[in-house]
């Protein structure tokens, strides 16, 4: 029966290893303003998902006319892969405690 018990806890641990890693996604968030790089910059990481980090950060000043600038900023960030479930224990064979 401990023989049994082995196969399972085995194969159990096989299928575990077995399985792929889910991949991380991606994304990017960005912001305009008529005021400042730097505020275009924060209003646009304060816009990133929670738990996500940052990979970079682009900003452009683009001219208007009459002299205005406007700025725009992108955030490009990266989630993690959420952790994988536990595997539930085998149930004990019929007959077993």
């Amino acid at each position: 029966m401990a023989a049994a018990a082995a196969g399972t806890l085995a194969a159990t641990l096989a299928a575990v290893v077995a399985l792929p890693a889910a991949p991380a996604r991606a994304g990017s968030v960005t912001a305009e303003s008529i005021f400042d790089r730097q505020a275009t910059r924060q209003q646009a990481r304060s816009q990133v998902p929670k738990g996500a980090t940052i990979t970079r950060t682009v900003c452009e000043d683009l001219e208007v006319g009459l002299d205005n600038t406007r700025y725009r900023c992108t955030v490009y960030y990266t989630i993690p892969p959420a952790p994988a479930a536990a595997p539930t224990p085998a149930a004990p064979a019929a007959g077993q405690p």
